[in-house]
């Protein structure tokens, strides 16, 4: 790992003028309150202010073990504006660019102008997210943190994980000031992360995900819905002629992404990169004002935020009842919530410890901690909707807090899932606060079924994610 060096975010908002200038109207056939619908996991975070369960009688907190979703953040990659903007640019070439085609596409290159540069870094709204929750966690716990007992802050290679850490961390220090302990921040190395990012060494996993049996079950299970054409015909024959669609529609043209990868080859691809416009400009509020959800009427939008649903889901979360594939590349970093918050009660020198990472490190921790809504694997499709919940599961800025309270030699703990106080999956008499001990062996216990033992190292992870994950 390495210390991280300091960064500035380089967003700017766009003017006032600029902004009333392409307030584009919303279409007839658009309901009004598809504003922020149907956001999907790119939701963001979505704080609501809570009073907490007091603790026993005698308890007082005494650490925080965090792991979290970066905040709101711009488009991965140029992809899903790319490939759009180059189909629109031949569509007015071939004089087949609608009128509405033209708002989209002067709309379009606006936000490729505000994502220049920034593809992959945290918003301006994802920094004000981490920034609040650090400020929280500094209120709420605030007897936790002790000016001898070190803080510890991780995050992934990624710019947006090193940029929550740090805001997170600002937020913290704003309310603690000169009683902020010692703080070390670091990072993990590309390749090196079996914690935050073991999806990137799982050999196993990622065959499963790129070809698993859930593919064959999707694809077949899309191929019978007749809204997927439909709905593809209905929104981007707003946009461009019906010649150049049926051309696109004929497997005759191909977009790739910056990095050389075909990102739209048909007309369900190119209504599917917009819908991907329109979620990701919920996280830019500041940055620019941009309405690409009114092309799809308010049942287009649910139809492709489950679409959306149902890759995440069967990639990176609970998937099929036939494979755990998914949800076992996360137990090393389990082990690594167990162990360093046994140690740091046993050796008091640690106030918390805060990792920040992403959506595909939020998925499976959810379902491996059986946190009720997100572990429940189907079959079936079509269940899926009602079974798991994207938006509440890891929008950005999702984050699990173990907050571990102390009375004289014992030890309780309770978790937060986006600062609301939810179940472990055992019992206890003392809801929302457990027996540190019974919630360590439960999961020691599932560790054990997994095959990685609490004495294992980051090396050893490394390996059994590359030989067994």
């Amino acid at each position: 790992m390495k210390d991280n060096a300091s960064y500035s975010l380089r967003a700017t908002a766009l003017t006032a003028a600029t902004l009333l200038l392409f307030n584009y109207a919303v279409a007839d056939n658009t309901p009004s309150d598809n504003e922020d619908s149907h956001l999907s996991t790119k939701t963001p975070y979505p704080y609501v202010p809570v009073s907490y369960t007091p603790a026993p009688e005698g308890y007082q907190p005494v650490f925080i073990n965090y792991v979290g979703r970066h905040g709101s953040r711009h488009l991965s990659s140029a992809k899903y504006d790319k490939t759009l903007s180059e189909l629109l640019e031949l569509a007015e070439q071939e004089e087949q660019l609608t009128e509405e085609g033209q708002a989209l596409q002067q709309q379009l290159r606006r936000f490729m102008e505000v994502e220049s540069g920034l593809y992959g870094e945290l918003s301006i709204s994802g920094a004000d997210e981490l920034k609040g929750i650090g400020q929280r966690v500094g209120e709420q716990f605030g007897e936790i943190f002790d000016s001898e007992r070190t803080v510890l802050a991780y995050a992934t290679y990624k710019d947006r994980a090193p940029q929550s850490r740090d805001h997170f961390l600002e937020g913290l220090r704003l309310v603690l000031g000169e009683h902020t302990p010692p703080i070390i921040s670091q990072h993990y190395e590309k390749g090196s992360d079996p914690y935050l990012r073991p999806y990137d060494l799982a050999t196993r996993y990622q065959d499963y995900k790129d070809e698993g049996e859930w593919t064959n079950i999707l694809g077949k299970y899309l191929e019978e819905q007749p809204k997927n054409p439909v709905f593809a015909r209905e929104i981007l024959t707003q946009i461009i002629d019906e010649e150049l669609y049926t051309t696109l529609s004929n497997g005759e043209l191909e977009f790739e992404d910056d990095k050389g990868r075909v990102k739209l080859n048909s007309p369900e691809d190119a209504v599917n990169n917009l819908y991907q416009l329109y979620i990701i400009s919920s996280n830019l509020k500041n940055e620019g004002t941009f309405d690409f959800g009114k092309y799809f009427t308010e049942e287009q939008l649910a139809w492709y935020e489950n679409l959306d649903i149902l890759e995440t889901y069967y990639s990176k979360g609970p998937s099929l009842t036939s494979t755990d594939a998914p949800q076992e590349i996360i137990a090393p970093l389990v082990k690594e919530l167990l162990v360093s918050t046994d140690n740091a009660l046993k050796t008091g020198d640690i106030s918390g410890i805060f990792r920040f990472a992403h959506a595909e490190t939020i998925i499976p921790l959810s379902a491996y901690l059986d946190i009720a809504g997100a572990n429940k694997s189907s079959d079936n499709p079509a269940n899926v909707a009602a079974l798991w919940k994207g938006a509440e599961i890891t929008p950005m800025g999702a984050n699990i807090q173990w907050v571990l309270y102390k009375r004289d030699e014992n030890h309780l703990i309770k978790m937060l899932r986006n600062e609301q106080e939810i179940a472990f999956p055992i019992p206890t008499d003392n809801y929302p606060y457990y027996a540190w001990e019974d919630v360590k062996n439960h999961f020691t216990e599932k560790l054990h079924n997994s095959g990685v033992d609490l004495d294992s190292t980051l090396e050893n992870n490394i390996e059994l994610l590359i030989e067994k994950f």
